[in-house]
């Protein structure tokens, strides 16, 4: 269907987004998560990873494993794991943006401690502690040998309200293989459910973590796969989704035109800065949709209409802001950075189009979430990410 012409759409959308210049622009791990092992002995240890996840489907898997099957791989094998993850009766740990857990992979008991973390540039710094357990039950003072490790309650008072709260269990399949320039990386396809009593929700993800090497490697090596569509950066962890799942977590609240006003407010001192500030910004987009209960936002038209703008005002922006690219980039990523930024520009405005026309919320958001899951979509994410951490 051809692109409506602009008023009519723009008459649409401003219902909801003021029409002066500024707030109209306002009508997006865990990315990336960093860390290194410290061994501390054969039970215990504090390990911290580097990793991208990416959310796909089954379609995906199968492809991905067979593209694998061309590289000479150190290692190929399948473990099934079963997960419980505990928390206090007020939910401490969530509260606390940590997740505490049990797993059984093998008939191997590891009791894991995730703290929040922090996040600098796309990259996700998230500690977590691994214990050794003789049997499934969760034994917190254990964790009292991590000297930096501290809480606001004591070991001994959390333990004794600890309840089992979701379950995660599936099948990882692990690759391990080399990639050039001393890098090895591991690869982990996780297929299988999120469980809290009779609700379930599937897991479907691909993990790639750099074991030794640069970081730069083991983005290059993702993007060789970006032809494949129907990947998702995955922002959201397992015990997220699973607290969620458990009526823990509150739910996610649709991102508003305040963030977009802040980003256009704010005074960059550098084209890299503003890259990077953008970057972060559609990071930030791209996990509230991932959050997002979809079906919830479908019952509103206002609701829907104001995230289809919200990426609109993004794209619109971008395409207006070319100079940018060119300024950080060699002429051959600007021209790709800019057709790619054009094309998911281009597609939005067909979305709000047929959406006017048909005023059918289901479909524009899945349409939505279909643009962010092409393979040239996430090509231009990673792309991004290099330029923000100045990787080669």
């Amino acid at each position: 269907m051809a692109v409506a012409p602009d008023k009519s759409w723009r008459e649409f959308y401003n219902r909801l987004f003021p029409t002066d210049k500024i707030l109209f622009y306002t009508a997006v791990a865990k990315f990336v998560k960093v860390t290194k092992l410290i061994k501390l002995g054969k039970r215990i240890e504090k390990m911290q990873e580097i990793e991208l996840k990416l959310t796909t489907n089954q379609e995906v898997i199968n492809s991905l494993k067979q593209e694998l099957s061309h590289f000479r791989l150190l290692k190929h094998y399948q473990a099934s794991s079963q997960n419980c993850y505990f928390d206090t009766e007020d939910h401490f740990f969530s509260q606390q943006k940590m997740g505490l857990r049990v797993r059984n992979e093998e008939g191997v008991y590891t009791m894991t401690l995730k703290t929040a973390g922090t996040t600098q540039g796309g990259l996700h710094m998230r500690p977590e502690y691994n214990v050794r357990l003789s049997q499934p039950q969760p034994d917190l003072k254990l964790f009292g040998q991590f000297s930096e490790l501290t809480l606001a309650h004591s070991y001994a008072e959390l333990q004794c309200s600890l309840q089992p709260i979701f379950h995660t269990d599936f099948q990882r399949e692990y690759y391990l293989l080399e990639t050039g320039n001393g890098t090895q990386l591991e690869i982990a396809i996780d297929q299988g459910e999120i469980k809290v009593n009779n609700a379930k929700t599937p897991i479907c993800e691909v993990e790639f973590e750099l074991k030794s090497g640069k970081v730069a490697d083991m983005l290059n090596f993702v993007q060789h796969f970006l032809f494949l569509d129907g990947m998702r950066l995955g922002q959201v962890s397992k015990a997220e989704r699973g607290y969620r799942l458990a009526g823990v977590a509150s739910k996610a609240a649709l991102m508003t035109i305040d963030e977009w006003r802040q980003f256009l407010e704010q005074r960059f001192t550098s084209t890299s800065q503003q890259v990077n500030a953008l970057f972060q910004y559609e990071l930030k987009l791209l996990k509230n949709l991932e959050k997002l209960d979809l079906d919830r936002i479908s019952q509103s038209q206002a609701e829907t209409t104001a995230l289809i703008g919200l990426f609109f005002t993004l794209y619109q922006y971008s395409c207006e802001q070319e100079a940018l690219f060119t300024q950080l980039l060699d002429e051959e990523s600007s021209t790709e950075m800019i057709e790619i930024n054009r094309f998911v520009y281009q597609q939005i405005r067909k979305m709000i189009a047929q959406h006017v026309e048909q005023q059918d919320n289901q479909r524009a958001l899945q349409q939505l979430v279909e643009l962010t899951s092409q393979g040239r979509y996430l090509q231009k994410m990673m792309n991004l990410l290099k330029i923000t951490l100045k990787l080669k």
